[in-house]
């Protein structure tokens, strides 16, 4: 899920369900939840700008459909809504913060176009 908190490739997130689904056939129990909110928060050049309101506002949408995809990862409504707000979010963020937010997803303008 690390991997996919970043690229938010779905071909990752398919991987690590699949990891999942076989560690739990070992008996384990793994705790692999998406975390885009906790990398986005890390990819302000000063992290006390992650404290602002504004970028408050924003993580809390975000950790929104984060927390709706952890709960059911198997619903594809789930999976469009968590892009589409990661994706609002980013672009929020670096059309407010600028340089000071650096976008850990490096291809999203070219993904977007």
């Amino acid at each position: 899920m690390e991997t996919f908190s970043v690229t938010l490739n779905n071909k990752q997130f398919t991987q690590a369900l699949e990891s999942r689904a076989q560690l739990k056939e070992l008996g384990a129990e793994p705790n692999m939840q998406v975390h885009a909110s906790d990398v986005y928060k890390k990819s302000f050049t000063f992290p006390q700008i992650a404290h602002n309101d504004y970028a408050v506002e924003q993580f809390e949408s975000l950790s929104v459909a984060e927390s709706n995809l952890n709960n059911d990862p198997t619903n594809d409504s789930q999976m469009e809504a968590f892009i589409r707000s990661a994706n609002d979010v980013a672009s929020n963020l670096k059309e407010r913060y600028k340089d000071q937010w650096i976008d850990p997803k490096d291809d999203r303008q070219t993904a977007q176009e």
